[in-house]
């Protein structure tokens, strides 16, 4: 048992509280300030996408990333306007492992998901395994934090992946990294 005057490593609790209140906030949170900010968003589906015979749709949105008080967990809050493109709130935080972020997903639909997530190098990345419908998403953030282009890919077993939808953000609006629309 550990004492109140014994010290404490990162992995373990402030003294006097729960142990599931982490000592010190880790270190990979400051990779997600890129994201802070809103963003305009599009997703572009080919045509077929929505059923058989139906047109390619381009669909808009905006979504916004900030900060929990505290700064252990981002919110993301995504609302889109064409009706068959959920609105919702992710959260994102660290996972098990203080290296590894994880973002828990709610949708419009009633969808909950959790993906698993890096940002390293400028790359965003999120993907979950699920049977029957895997997913994973890359996007690139442009040199001046303006731009994410990225795409969606989806799976069936894992192992032969196809394009899902496209998925570019602009933004963060009404901040110097903003470049105009998509």
């Amino acid at each position: 048992m550990t004492s109140i005057d014994e010290p404490q490593g990162p992995a373990q609790s402030r003294s006097g509280s729960p142990g599931d209140v982490p000592a010190q906030r880790p270190a990979t949170l400051d990779r997600l300030n890129v994201l802070i900010g809103q963003w305009e968003m599009k997703a572009s589906f080919e045509a077929g996408f929505f059923g058989p015979g139906t047109s390619p749709v381009t669909g808009r949105g905006l979504t916004t990333f900030e900060w929990l008080e505290g700064r252990f967990f981002l919110t993301q809050r995504f609302v889109n306007e064409h009706p068959a493109a959920p609105s919702g709130i992710a959260i994102i935080g660290i996972g098990a492992d203080p290296e590894t972020i994880e973002q828990h997903y709610y949708d419009s639909r009633g969808v909950a998901r959790v993906y698993q997530m890096t940002l390293d190098g400028g790359v965003w990345k999120l993907w979950r395994e699920a049977p029957g419908f895997w997913q994973r998403y890359t996007g690139q953030i442009s040199e001046d934090g303006a731009m994410i282009i990225g795409a969606w890919e989806a799976s069936a077993d894992g192992r032969e992946w196809k394009h899902d939808f496209a998925h570019p953000h602009e933004g963060a609006l009404g901040s110097q990294r903003c470049r105009g629309r998509l």
